[in-house]
């Protein structure tokens, strides 16, 4: 079975996070009472004072582990980014075969089923308007994340290990680009758009990978490569 090596990426916020099983229980009903929020009102309708009502805290009680809305944003983007590692890290893990085909597919499938579980995420990341620090995090977490999956198909045998990293992390941009066309306007995403965006990164990336990258590799022969047992 193959693994994602994912590492940490700093933190949106900067915030501390609560240690008391009390106090994380609140923060828990804040973010929870803001993705719903967010959901069913649209980014515009999440305020401090409006997140407090639907959360049933004081106003006071919740600016204690959120100083503005941004903080409140961010720790529900690095909760979404956190979710979305993981199941793309398990989605991996599960092939049989490793194509740059089937690892795009895989990876944007599993992008999609983060989405459906967590809408919030579609609506603001690509329905609202996030400060700079936020879009910064993202964009760190993604160049972090297609330099690891470059360093992962360059040693799998996968693409040429004389592929530029730059390749990588122009189709996650472009993979954002697409996926933010496709959910703009709808939670459940435009499948068209989907479909279209994906080959045309496995078209791109097929231009830099090896016949094997191409016909695919079988899972426990990407094991030896990559050192997993």
């Amino acid at each position: 079975m193959v693994t994602a090596r994912l590492t940490p990426t700093r933190s949106a916020s900067g915030r501390r996070r609560p240690v008391q099983r009390r106090s994380r229980e609140r923060v828990e009903r804040i973010l929870s009472a803001a993705e719903q929020l967010v959901v069913s009102q649209g980014f515009g309708a999440l305020g401090t004072r409006e997140v407090a009502l639907r959360a049933d805290v004081p106003v006071a009680t919740l600016y204690q582990y959120f100083a503005d809305r941004d903080a409140i944003i961010s720790a529900l983007i690095e909760r979404h980014v956190t979710s979305m590692d993981g199941r793309i890290a398990a989605a991996l893990a599960s092939l049989t075969s490793y194509s740059v085909r089937t690892v795009v597919e895989t990876t944007v499938e599993a992008y999609r089923a983060a989405y459906l579980e967590r809408p919030s995420y579609v609506v603001l990341w690509f329905q609202g308007r996030l400060s700079a620090g936020i879009a910064a995090y993202i964009r760190e977490h993604d160049e972090r994340l297609a330099d690891e999956f470059h360093r992962f198909a360059t040693t799998a045998g996968m693409l040429r290990p004389d592929a530029d990293p730059l390749v990588l992390r122009l189709c996650f941009e472009i993979s954002d680009r697409f996926l933010e066309a496709a959910y703009r306007h709808d939670l459940g995403g435009d499948d068209r758009i989907v479909k279209e965006g994906v080959e045309m990164i496995v078209a791109h990336l097929e231009r830099y990978a090896t016949s094997a990258g191409v016909a695919g590799i079988p899972a426990d022969e990407i094991a030896i490569r990559w050192g997993v047992s």
